[in-house]
């Protein structure tokens, strides 16, 4: 059983005593350490959350930008649109109108020549046609052979 002396009653005491030292000197300490250690990782938490919300932030700034970049892109390629088909335009009446002028010179220069080419002729007429009267007025030949002589003359007046 149990004896009860003073053994027992120094070994109660330097339990108590060991309990307070460990106490004191042991567990205190662990606990601030323990106590330091949690702030710290709050602190790191409330840091990664904050720098969380920034990134979160600085993302939807991002899709903002992207976004406004887009229809800025689309805007500047409907104006090069524009402006390419408003050249495109310029440039097809400049072609048509340089062709119609060039059609329409063309067209008076050949209306000059068919002019040229039928005065000529014109005028070749009626040089033979007056040779034909005087030699017939100079000769006192028979009309046949005045026809014959206009013939041949006109003949070879238009193979030339």
């Amino acid at each position: 059983m149990l004896r009860l002396d003073i053994n027992l009653l120094f070994t109660a005491a330097n339990l108590l005593i060991w309990f307070f030292l460990i106490r004191k000197f042991l567990f205190k300490p662990i606990n601030n350490v323990i106590s330091k250690r949690e702030e710290a990782i709050a602190s790191q938490y409330a840091k990664a959350q904050k720098l969380q919300e920034e990134a979160a932030a600085e993302k939807e700034k991002c899709t903002k930008f992207q976004v406004q970049i887009e229809q800025e892109k689309a805007a500047a390629v409907t104006e090069a649109q524009k402006k390419a088909r408003t050249e495109y335009d310029r440039i097809v009446t400049e072609a048509k109108d340089k062709a119609e002028q060039i059609v329409e010179a063309s067209r008076k220069e050949a209306e000059l020549e068919k002019a040229r080419i039928v005065g000529k002729a014109e005028q070749e007429i009626r040089s033979v046609i007056m040779d034909a009267a005087v030699k017939s007025m100079q000769s006192s030949g028979g009309d046949q052979g005045l026809y014959d002589q206009f013939l041949t003359k006109a003949g070879e007046t238009h193979a030339e």
